[in-house]
């Protein structure tokens, strides 16, 4: 039969995608470095060639690849600190998830300061918080200047009366449109064929060069659009001799 298949090494499944710094490239797992729900995972190489041509009619008689541009692109939908931090080109792996809160032992009046809370453990000065009054909306952001033994204390005045049992929680920062540098960093990526065996991708040097989004929307669930740019190795980078003239390795059993 024209056309019939050989295998059952079919293209239909989903992938996880780790990443981590270079030199935890051969150690990234799902637990510690996956990035969670990943749609439309897509690596792709572009092999750019020069050409010798002869005669009137530039026949081509030899070429030589010339570069050979490696790029994956795929969609992330969990909207983690850790996950936004990546899609701006920032450093995401210190990022982790804010369980410090506490609530307004007592209300609070206008033009406060100060606030009297439950527990000021984990709080420390410099951080930013959110303080939930009731309602999903109301939320207002301070900048602790102080803690102490039951109170935080604010760089401004708050500009309403907040009840008893409103909570304070701390929160990452991450800035928007920062020029900080994002570290190099590595990423596996294993992925399910659809006679569900497994496909390794190992990049050792990447940077997420695109992907920051954000869209509330009601139409759809909105997502990361992340790129990853890879990069060749230099001799004092991890595992250079592992992959000298190569940007990733792909492991198959197929």
């Amino acid at each position: 039969m024209a056309g019939e298949a050989k295998t059952s090494a079919f293209m239909l499944g989903a992938a996880t995608v780790m990443i981590g710094t270079p030199d935890k490239l051969f150690d990234l797992n799902p637990e510690d470095h996956s990035i969670g729900l990943v749609k439309n995972f897509r690596v792709t190489g572009e092999p750019s060639y020069t050409d010798l041509t002869q005669g009137v009619k530039n026949t081509v008689v030899y070429s030589v690849m010339t570069g050979n541009v490696v790029r994956a692109s795929m969609e992330a939908y969990e909207y983690t600190g850790k996950n936004i931090a990546y899609s701006l080109g920032l450093e995401g792996g210190a990022v982790a998830p804010q369980t410090v809160s506490t609530d307004l032992s007592a209300p609070a009046s206008i033009s406060d300061t100060s606030v009297t809370v439950t527990s000021e453990t984990g709080f420390a000065v410099d951080d930013y918080v959110m303080i939930q009054d009731g309602s999903d909306d109301k939320v207002y952001v301070r900048k602790l200047t102080a803690t102490a033994a039951g109170s935080l204390t604010f760089a401004q005045a708050l500009p309403k009366a907040i009840p008893a049992g409103a909570i304070v929680s701390k929160s990452n920062v991450i800035g928007i449109g920062s020029k900080d540098e994002q570290p190099y960093l590595s990423a596996k990526i294993v992925g399910t064929l659809a006679d569900k065996t497994e496909v390794v991708l190992l990049c050792p040097k990447i940077r997420i060069t695109n992907g920051f989004s954000l869209g509330f929307t009601t139409e759809g669930f909105d997502n990361l659009p992340y790129e990853f740019s890879f990069y060749d190795q230099v001799s004092t980078d991890p595992f250079y001799s592992d992959f000298l003239g190569e940007q990733a390795k792909l492991l198959t059993t197929k």
